[in-house]
């Protein structure tokens, strides 16, 4: 009997099928200005529909309800355009801060966000490069609310911990691009 080669892989993921074939695969390269790494997706840069899944939200506050803002704050992302999953955390921080500061680095360097403490909103941001488009290097960015749906809280060394209840969500990509990878 011969065996079979499996062509592709078909996941439910987050009430969405996702196709991974082997021809997505992602490399990353090296941008001419400043040398940070870019995500190589194998896909169609053309895609209009592109698109993050946002799921697995964590949100950690110690003291809210005295007006503490100092805690943990992460997600993992499933972005369409690379067809790949990021996660980004940042802890013993004060979420205050997080919507005007600096992006901050998700588990790789194409991927940055930041988080509106005051709003409950995210901001998510991507840089990648396709063989469809040499020379272009294409980013992406949204902004979306995050529905809260209530914290428990419990007596830590810390303080009181609100442990809070996110629910996932989609944003449609603002993209854009530039000719400046050489």
């Amino acid at each position: 009997m011969r065996a079979a080669t499996i062509s592709f892989l078909s996941l439910v993921w987050g009430g969405f099928t996702v196709l991974a074939h082997p021809s997505n695969t992602v490399n990353y390269s090296r941008r001419a200005d400043g040398g940070a790494l870019v995500r190589y997706a194998t896909d169609d840069c053309t895609e209009s529909s592109q698109h993050w899944v946002i799921d697995d939200l964590v949100l950690k506050v110690y003291d809210w309800d005295l007006g503490g803002s100092k805690g943990t704050f992460g997600f993992r992302s499933y972005y369409s355009a690379t067809n790949t999953t990021v996660e980004c955390m940042v802890q013993d921080v004060d979420l205050a801060t997080l919507g005007e500061g600096p992006w901050l680095k998700c588990d790789n360097d194409a991927t940055e966000f930041r988080f509106d403490f005051t709003e409950i909103s995210l901001t998510v941001k991507e840089t990648w490069t396709c063989p469809s488009a040499p020379g272009t290097v294409f980013s992406a960015s949204s902004t979306g609310l995050i529905m809260l749906h209530g914290c428990q809280d419990s007596d830590t060394e810390k303080g009181i911990e609100s442990d809070c209840y996110l629910m996932e969500f989609e944003m449609a990509a603002n993209v854009s691009s530039s000719a400046s990878e050489s």
